[in-house]
């Protein structure tokens, strides 16, 4: 009989250790929501890095585009031709347009356009990416969240034996217009 009584105490205090409290239960979810906030902090971090990545990526892009067509220009000796770059869409030079390019406008389309997107503003002749995550951009002096890109082709005197000096290109970039920071 003895044996009987034990059984159904060790049997009883199984039955107390098979599930939760409800203690336990809170603070289990309170873990699990903590290390979701978290989880859900850093996938926006990182979002906002993946849209600093292609847009960087973007002007990577451009800037190849722009070395191989004053390349171009220099082999075929129509080094005048080169100062035009400054003012051509840069996007008509990639084989493609990237699929966030939203075109051409006159004038300010910064409200207009979508964030996340490039646009070439045919007005300042600048290729312009709105952003959109931009919890960690700092602007320039214009505080808005984009990114002004534009040509530039630079020139140096090179002196000419028996006459006046001549201009030579010294340089062809593809550069924001205005410092900023991102990250």
């Amino acid at each position: 009989m003895r044996s009987l009584l034990t059984l159904r105490v060790r049997h009883g205090s199984a039955d107390r250790q098979a599930g939760f409290t409800l203690f336990e239960l809170i603070v289990v979810v309170c873990i699990v929501a903590i290390i979701a906030g978290i989880l859900l902090n850093r996938l926006h971090l990182y979002e906002e890095a993946a849209e600093k990545a292609a847009m960087q990526q973007t002007a990577a892009a451009i800037k190849s585009a722009l070395q191989m067509r004053v390349a171009s220009y220099i082999i075929s000796g129509r080094d005048n031709e080169i100062e035009k770059l400054r003012n051509e869409n840069p996007v008509s030079w990639l084989q493609e347009k990237p699929a966030d390019y939203a075109g051409e406008f006159y004038a300010d389309a910064y409200a207009r356009v979508r964030p996340g997107s490039w646009y070439f503003d045919l007005t300042r002749r600048e290729l312009i990416y709105v952003i959109n995550l931009g919890d960690n951009f700092m602007p320039g002096p214009d505080a808005r969240k984009w990114v002004r890109y534009r040509v530039r082709i630079g020139y140096e005197e090179a002196p000419e034996r028996g006459g006046p000096p001549r201009k030579v290109l010294s340089a062809v970039s593809f550069a924001p217009v205005q410092p900023y920071a991102w990250f």
